[in-house]
């Protein structure tokens, strides 16, 4: 803005003229400190549940913490540091229209809050997406598109922001016998360059992230319900994505519009924080399904629930008869298979294979007498299939990871392996023998 005379109260002097022609409304006028507020304490709240979720699922799995997981946790507490500075900036007057902010209001502090933000933007947005890359390494990192893909990445992002944090140091803070003042301010102004790159680097980068998993799911010898699953997690990235082309709209008008630059700054932080969370949020929902599946459905309440709820439709347990003539239950979990009756099979069991009590009780046999060699009728000889398999990348990744490396591939496709996309394998073995229950 053009410079005031001296003796001028910059305390009644808005920071630019409203276009309607209205007076300023320094006390009452629009606000965004609610909606900073409610959007930072709602992304906080919802992405530090997913992280919580994800840690959980990951150490009770692999007991360890990867990259990516550490990346993932740095990257959320540096950006809620992040969101508490841009609210405190909020606090103290930058959350209205310019022509209801009083020139005043630019103050100092006002500045090296607003520095403090940008400079943690950087550090939490290229924590974040480092995160979702380590992801993608840790389980993809054998195809060798991946790992292009995947460092280029990283040293795109990487340069980006750390070229961004040097230019706002340079230019953003006093040099040696400078003060904090209106030059200072000034020279910061031209920055505006910058700051629309880094916004480029930061959709190209949400761009591929959102990409990347489509090729490697299509690959995957997978049924389509697991992969309409798989494509299902990763749309949540479209939103990140979306709200960084937004941020990145605001930034151009901030940068070479005239139009309520302060409000439009406001918006540029809300967005940047939204999308760090939002991130946060992708590259900890692949964990949610393995948490449901391999933690949830194994708990005795999930259990007791499930039981009434088949209790209440109406279902019942089917029974067989044992040698006795009796009634035997059948469980719908741990349920016995019809006897087969089969001398042969019957040769070259041990009595050791008999001594549990419920299988004695199945044959009818009593818990308390000794077993000799007329206890073991024919019967109770079962044949079962027990199948043994080794988890696929495309496993892990619907299992939030795990401790998959890489190191379960084949070289054939004989003997029960089967090729998966690019290279991976699952290997699956299949024991037909007898058992005695």
């Amino acid at each position: 803005m053009d410079q005031l005379p001296p003796g001028i109260d910059l305390s009644k002097i808005p920071f630019m003229p409203n276009p309607s022609g209205a007076p300023p409304d320094f006390e009452n006028g629009p606000s965004l400190q609610s909606a900073g507020l409610a959007t930072g304490i709602a992304f906080i709240i919802f992405s530090g549940l997913f992280l919580v979720l994800r840690l959980f699922y990951g150490l009770k799995k692999a007991r360890r913490l990867f990259a990516d997981d550490w990346f993932c946790i740095c990257g959320y507490l540096i950006g809620i540091a992040q969101w508490a500075v841009f609210y405190v900036t909020m606090t103290k007057g930058i959350d209205k229209h310019s022509w209801d902010v009083p020139v005043s209001i630019l103050t100092v502090e006002i500045m090296q809050l607003q520095l403090t933000n940008q400079t943690l933007a950087a550090v939490t947005h290229f924590a974040v997406k480092a995160s979702v890359v380590f992801f993608f390494l840790r389980l993809f990192g054998t195809l060798p598109w991946v790992r292009w893909t995947g460092y280029s990445l990283l040293i795109l992002t990487f340069l980006s922001y750390t070229t961004y944090e040097i230019i706002m140091l340079i230019y953003c803070l006093p040099r040696p016998g400078e003060a904090w003042d209106e030059k200072v301010f000034a020279r910061c102004a031209t920055t505006a360059p910058a700051t629309i790159a880094v916004g480029v680097c930061s959709v190209v980068a949400d761009l591929v992230l959102f990409i990347l998993p489509f090729p490697i799911i299509v690959g995957l010898s997978l049924d389509r319900q697991k992969k309409r699953g798989l494509i299902a997690v990763f749309l949540v990235g479209f939103l990140v994505l979306v709200t960084s082309v937004v941020g990145l709209a605001y930034r151009v008008i901030v940068s070479y519009g005239n139009e309520d630059p302060i409000w439009h700054g406001a918006n540029v932080a809300i967005t940047s924080y939204m999308e760090v969370f939002g991130t946060v949020i992708v590259a900890c929902t692949p964990s949610i399904p393995g948490l449901w599946s391999g933690v949830v459905t194994q708990t005795t309440f999930y259990s007791n629930v499930r039981s009434r709820i088949r209790k209440d439709d109406g279902l019942t347990t089917p029974s067989t008869k044992n040698s006795g003539g009796g009634s035997l239950a059948i469980g719908t979990k741990h349920s016995y298979p019809p006897p087969t009756t089969n001398k042969d099979r019957d040769s070259h069991l041990h009595d050791d294979e008999y001594k549990n009590g419920s299988q004695r009780e199945l044959v009818g046999i009593p818990v308390d007498r000794e077993l000799d060699g007329d206890d073991f009728p024919m019967h109770a000889i079962q044949k079962t299939t027990s199948i043994k398999i080794i988890s696929s990348p495309a496993d892990e990744m619907m299992d939030g990871g795990g401790v998959y490396d890489g190191s379960d591939r084949g070289t054939s496709n004989s003997s029960g392996w089967q090729e998966l996309g690019g290279g991976h394998h699952v290997k699956s073995s299949v024991n037909v023998g007898t058992k005695r229950w």
